[in-house]
């Protein structure tokens, strides 16, 4: 099949701007002589939407420059598409792309986007939005809502660690109503997240045993702990050794439902979700993703 890409491109993403990626990777394809259309997504996040006006039936392939918001909004516009997708990363945390091989160097990413055999992975879908990493409600939705609110002159990660330390010990648990696999509970937690991939937050391990190609997500729900116990843990949270905990519980599941509560709040790949209710379930080999 001859190639043709559409490339989606978020110029805000990450640290420093990613222009200077976009150009490379631009450069590199006319060397390949591979053929592509390039579209920058606006600052009001709407990859989707450039998803699904630009994407024609002659494209070959989909390539997503920028972080793991820009990432859920593009995939969000393929709607029944079945074509290859590439990523290069250029986000803060870029934690889906932590569960791919698409080389360390930068000409490497160039090289798997425009090379590597696709393989499936899976994806998730909350009511009726696809995700790839995760959602997070309770503490990891609350860090979201209180970057929105409470601005800092840190950038990226720092800024992230900021909002984590500002409201790690004064956040109370919270009543979840919620079914796994058809099972109740009812339980105050600090936190419940439901996860494709590994990481979250940019360097927290919160489902250190997820796969993307298993069919399956992975469920972490952590129980109360005091304030100087979250201090102190915050080191198992990162390299996910937080199973010692007796707080901390993990399950495989194919879905998870959220009963309705004005009192949690969300995030969907890093981005505010809004509140219960959610029926969360998996996409097994949803997608074809370009990595080695």
């Amino acid at each position: 099949m001859k190639r043709n890409v559409l490339i989606v491109a978020n110029p805000y993403s990450g640290p420093k701007k990613s222009i200077e990626t976009v150009i490379g990777f631009k450069e590199y394809l006319d060397a390949q002589d591979i053929p592509y259309d390039f579209y920058y997504t606006s600052k009001q996040r709407n990859a989707q939407k450039t998803v699904q006006h630009f994407l024609k039936g002659d494209h070959s392939d989909l390539v997503i420059l920028g972080g793991d918001g820009t990432i859920n909004e593009a995939v969000n516009g393929l709607g029944d598409k079945d074509i290859p997708i590439s990523i290069i990363p250029t986000g803060t945390g870029n934690d889906f792309c932590k569960m791919l091989d698409l080389g360390k160097k930068l000409k490497d990413k160039f090289e798997t986007a425009a090379h590597a055999d696709p393989k499936s992975v899976d994806a998730g879908l909350c009511n009726d939005r696809i995700f790839m990493n995760g959602v997070g409600i309770g503490f990891d939705g609350e860090i979201v809502v209180e970057m929105m609110n409470n601005s800092t002159m840190l950038n990226g990660q720092a800024a992230y660690y900021y909002h984590v330390v500002r409201i790690l010990s004064t956040y109370k648990e919270k009543e979840f109503n919620y079914q796994i696999d058809g099972e109740p509970f009812y339980k105050k937690l600090i936190l419940l997240t439901i996860a494709n991939g590994t990481t979250f937050g940019g360097g927290f391990k919160l489902t250190p045993d997820a796969k993307i190609d298993d069919g399956f997500l992975n469920v972490c729900q952590i129980e109360r702990l005091s304030p100087a116990k979250r201090y102190l843990n915050v080191l198992r949270l990162q390299n996910g050794t937080h199973n010692a905990l007796k707080a901390v519980t993990f399950y495989e599941s194919k879905e998870v439902k959220i009963d309705e509560s004005p009192i949690l709040n969300a995030h969907i790949d890093g981005e505010y979700l809004g509140k219960p209710p959610f029926n969360i379930s998996v996409l097994p080999g949803r997608f074809r993703i370009r990595t080695n």
